[in-house]
């Protein structure tokens, strides 16, 4: 049977053995023992606690790090997502305890954002009522925490006159360093002309946008196979949330958005997702069919975009993003507390250590860089 939409059977997106959704689900396990299927060398040690990173005296700025406040977690639990975007579960998290992770892994200061899968689930009210409640309890954390956190405000799109009032009262009144973005709402991707006002408010205000993948919208991801996984049988991190990245920020280029609002700073998260090895097939192919975007100007969006290295980016997607970022937009991100503490350590330490990053720009990519976008941190 077709799904409606799809082109492809039912019975396809669900052909994954049972031994293989086993495995997955054990890939995705909330314990160290996920750095195996990261190409990071576990360590008794790190399972037990994390690791103190060499070079945890720099003072890292966490660019990449999310909060869950308890009415965030009820509100998941309540749309039916427990175990959000395939994960195991919706990790345990307090500020307190972020600060703890924070001191072993050396980081000074951590942006907090809301992660996937946002917070509109379908009703404009709640998801305003949401965005307020969640923004308000950043702001608490970063009171309660002076100079080790920074909030980046969620907004309840695609309810674009919800966000226009979320987003004043975010910078403001909380005196947010910017906003978190989905990489779509539902199946409008930044980029979509609907969301043009939200994007020439931030415009006007020269704000910073962090992008975090979310659910691909499409009708073979739609829906909840089984209480495991969703039904292409893996977690969506493991593979889509790089493609839904990608094509958001392909968009907000291809579509002239980028150019329209040039004040807008966006940070693409995952050391650019599948942006890198993309950036000159899209340019070749905008020069050839004349869209609009030659080779040249695609180039040029792509160094104005800012990185982040959460994940797994060592060695291929490191070596990658570096042939096409600008260096002085490179910044660490822990992905903390969806990336549990030992990982996240062992993964730091990976970037340490990294021969991809010389050691002129390692001050840079973990600190500085993110001193120059974030200048009130150095005040802090």
């Amino acid at each position: 049977m077709l799904q409606a939409g799809s082109g492809r059977s039912t019975d396809s997106c669900h052909a994954i053995s049972t031994g293989r959704r086993q495995a997955l689900a054990g890939v995705v396990g909330l314990t160290a023992s996920a750095i195996g299927g990261l190409g990071v060398a576990a360590s008794p040690a790190s399972a037990a606690e994390p690791n103190t990173v060499a070079t945890g005296a720099m003072g890292r700025i966490d660019v990449h790090a999310h909060y869950i406040p308890p009415e965030y977690r009820a509100a998941l639990e309540a749309a039916g997502h427990s175990k959000p975007s395939g994960m195991p579960a919706i990790p345990p998290w307090s500020a307190a305890g972020h600060v703890g992770m924070m001191d072993s892994l050396g980081i000074a200061t951590a942006m907090l954002s809301i992660s996937a899968p946002g917070l509109h689930f379908g009703d404009d009210a709640a998801a305003r009522r949401l965005a307020r409640h969640c923004n308000d309890e950043g702001a608490k954390a970063v009171r309660a925490h002076p100079g080790r956190f920074g909030l980046f405000a969620a907004l309840p799109l695609p309810d674009v006159a919800g966000s226009l009032a979320e987003l004043a009262h975010a910078f403001d009144t909380l005196h947010a360093d910017g906003v978190v973005m989905e990489s779509n709402y539902h199946g409008i991707y930044l980029g979509d002309a609907r969301l043009d006002p939200v994007f020439a408010e931030l415009n006007r205000r020269k704000a910073t946008v962090f992008i975090h993948p979310t659910d691909p919208y499409c009708p073979c991801c739609q829906g909840q196979e089984s209480a495991v996984l969703p039904p292409l049988g893996y977690p969506y991190p493991m593979i889509e949330f790089i493609f839904d990245t990608t094509r958001a920020v392909f968009n907000l280029i291809l579509s002239g958005t980028l150019e329209k609002y040039p004040d807008v700073k966006i940070i693409v998260p995952h050391a650019g997702a599948a942006v890198p090895v993309l950036t000159a097939r899209v340019g070749a192919i905008g020069t050839l069919l004349k869209l609009g975007r030659n080779r040249a100007g695609v180039d040029a969006a792509i160094r104005k975009l800012y990185y982040d290295l959460a994940g797994a980016p060592e060695p291929v997607a490191l070596s990658a993003l570096l042939q096409v970022a600008d260096p002085t937009r490179v910044l660490y991100g822990s992905d903390y507390p969806f990336t549990p503490a030992p990982v996240a350590a062992d993964l730091a330490a990976v970037l340490d250590g990294s021969p991809h990053i010389p050691p002129n720009l390692r001050g840079a990519f973990m600190r500085d860089n993110a001193l120059a976008l974030f200048p009130r941190l150095a005040q802090a």
